[in-house]
């Protein structure tokens, strides 16, 4: 069983299924209410210990009910949570998720607590770990000081860190030069290189940009066309799995959990990203975010289907 340190953000979902999204002004009828634990970190942290890992998350939270709901949730997935700090002076993140009848979300985020993450949270809660770490995943919803210093102590370490571009920051690889792994969606791909991917070629351009800037993979998502890994020595395309898509929500973390479990397990990069992208297609299917995230048994049967 791989150990996977999980540094990255704690956001209660408040999501909302609506027919479609209201216009300036506009009162609509939707569908249903639905909240519950969330966050890119605690996501991730729980499809890595639904797909077989020992999880532990390094995060931060308010002295509030979505923060004791959170830790609940976590604890009961069996994901560490020694190194969440509780914040007195700040609210628990949160988020309105609005999903529409095409399965796509529009998301307000209140950052709250993870806007309060120190690098001394990062490595002090790294720091027990070093030894029998066997990857650490770190995404961008949390500062960037924070994000540094969970890839620089990995890297020191001689410990693969994996990136997940995720949400949109316009960061440079001063924060995240150093990951063994970089992986952006197709909006934060463009994000970081100022430009659109908008089809197969830019994404690859836009790849080979981020790869100058210091990882040593490139791993871009790009939903139902599947993801584009890239490294100095080439590229390949890695098709995805086709399902029903309810909600969109969340699908980039379990591909993050999964690509971080299977490359701390040992697979081959093109092997980690097919595994990853039967996770991501399995959240897909579901309403949700962390309650959605699939588990080993899951992903092993989307695999084996012909």
């Amino acid at each position: 069983m791989p150990t996977i340190a999980v540094v990255g953000s704690i956001i209660t979902d408040l999501a909302v299924l609506t027919p479609r999204l209201p216009a300036r002004g506009e009162n609509i009828l939707a569908h249903r209410l639905k909240i519950g634990p969330g966050g890119k970190g605690a996501n991730a942290a729980v499809a890595a210990a639904r797909l077989g890992a020992s999880s532990i998350l390094i995060g931060r939270i308010g002295d509030d009910y979505f923060g004791r709901e959170e830790l609940a949730a976590l604890r009961a997935e069996g994901v560490n949570t020694d190194a969440v700090s509780i914040d007195p002076e700040v609210q628990t993140g949160a988020a309105i998720v609005m999903v529409d009848d095409e399965g796509e979300n529009t998301i307000l985020v209140i950052i709250g607590a993870n806007d309060r993450l120190t690098p001394e949270d990062v490595e002090s809660g790294l720091a027990p770990h070093w030894g029998h770490l066997d990857a650490v995943l770190i995404n961008f919803e949390i500062p960037p000081a924070a994000i540094a210093a969970a890839v620089n102590a990995a890297y020191a370490h001689g410990v693969p860190a994996i990136v997940d571009a995720g949400p949109p920051r316009t960061f440079g690889p001063e924060v995240w030069g150093r990951a063994t792994v970089l992986s952006p969606n197709a909006l934060e791909a463009a994000t970081l290189v100022g430009h659109p991917v908008e089809d197969a070629a830019a994404a690859e351009t836009a790849a080979r940009e981020l790869l100058k800037g210091g990882p040593q993979a490139v791993v871009l998502k790009r939903g139902a066309a599947g993801a584009l890994l890239v490294t100095r020595e080439g590229s390949q395309h890695i098709p995805a799995f086709r399902v029903t898509v309810v909600d969109t929500t969340g699908a980039g973390d379990a591909f993050s959990g999964a690509l971080t479990v299977a490359l701390a397990e040992g697979k081959l990069l093109s092997e980690a990203v097919r595994f990853a992208n039967a996770a991501g297609a399995l959240t897909v299917t579901r309403v949700g975010t962390l309650p959605a995230m699939p588990t080993r048994a899951e992903v092993e049967a989307l695999l084996a289907s012909p």
